[in-house]
């Protein structure tokens, strides 16, 4: 092994340690309306928006707001202190990260009064697939300082193979998951969890390397904002054992356009296979009864066998 492999696989092992864990049969829960739940489970995609356009005004970019975090003696990894002083100094101001929002709460009423009547439950582990990632949300800045400041005390940075550049990198990968966690302490009864891609796609400053770079960055799609009628850019979440056909120089050759109908041809010939549902949960409203006969029917039709279908014990009768 090179020692240039020797430092990736180092690179890789530390980087992972910065990742969220979830138990082999953990769920998570994602709330939405009747048309969300059968575009889910018709399609077996979960459509990821761009996070400009989430409720949340500041996704993703709590922590930039969080100057003061740390004091000059507060670390204990001067990579990390080096990249937090860089990243406060020049805040991300990019579009291009794309949001499907998840909750650890099952049968929850804050949930159920503000996204709608059905709650899909997934199999956690199964929704990591690179570049798709999970975050689980933290709520305040004494938090999100002590995640920070335990990760810079892994073993994993002693590493002998791992140079400066190396750490360094992996510090800026640090800065980054930590801004992607951070969330308004005012959502904190959501207990979210979120699964985010980056797409830079059609970005007007990407270079012919650039692409290569970006190869695997998801297309990305637009739909209508039923409220504020702009079109809402997105990208689309599903599980595929196809491979791309074209190799990344070939990508490297076409112009932006030609990159991104390419790749959105490649997205929609790929087989999906079935999203791992554990569960439907039906929520507080008229004609309970009937809701979970139609997702029942709706399950079987599509393949889904086996997923147990619930509905809410809550006495709320606000819908």
């Amino acid at each position: 092994m090179s020692d240039w492999e020797k430092q990736s696989k180092q690179l890789q092992i530390l980087v992972g340690t910065f990742a969220d864990t979830f138990s082999d049969n953990e769920v998570i829960y994602h709330y939405t309306s009747a048309e969300g739940l059968r575009g889910i489970i018709e399609s077996n995609e979960i459509w990821l928006t761009n996070t400009a356009f989430v409720n949340d005004t500041e996704e993703c970019r709590t922590l930039q707001k969080s100057n003061n975090l740390f004091n000059d003696n507060d670390f204990n990894n001067s990579y990390i202190e080096n990249h937090w002083n860089t990243f406060v100094k020049k805040p991300d101001e990019s579009n291009n990260h794309y949001m499907a929002s998840f909750s650890m709460k099952r049968d929850s009423l804050e949930q159920w009064r503000a996204y709608g009547n059905f709650c899909i439950g997934f199999n956690a582990n199964n929704l990591v697939n690179l570049p798709f990632n999970l975050y689980k949300c933290v709520y305040s800045d004494q938090e999100i300082k002590d995640w920070i400041l335990q990760k810079g005390k892994a073993a994993e940075w002693q590493g002998g193979f791992l140079d400066d550049n190396y750490k360094g990198a992996a510090a800026f990968h640090l800065i980054y998951v930590a801004s992607r966690k951070h969330k308004s302490k005012y959502y904190k009864a959501e207990e979210e969890v979120r699964l985010i891609a980056v797409s830079n796609h059609t970005w007007g400053w990407l270079t012919k390397i650039g692409s290569i770079l970006f190869e695997k960055d998801p297309p990305i799609h637009f739909r209508n904002h039923p409220a504020h009628k702009v079109p809402i850019p997105y990208v689309k979440f599903f599980i595929s054992s196809d491979e791309g056909k074209k190799d990344i120089l070939d990508h490297a050759k076409e112009t932006f356009i030609q990159m991104q109908e390419g790749k959105l041809t490649e997205e929609k010939n790929k087989k999906r296979e079935k999203l791992p549902i554990k569960e439907i949960l039906i929520g507080p409203m008229l004609n309970q009864t009937e809701a979970k006969v139609a997702c029942e029917i709706l399950l079987k039709a599509k393949g889904h066998e086996d997923v147990a279908v619930n509905v809410s014990e809550i006495p709320y009768r606000g819908f």
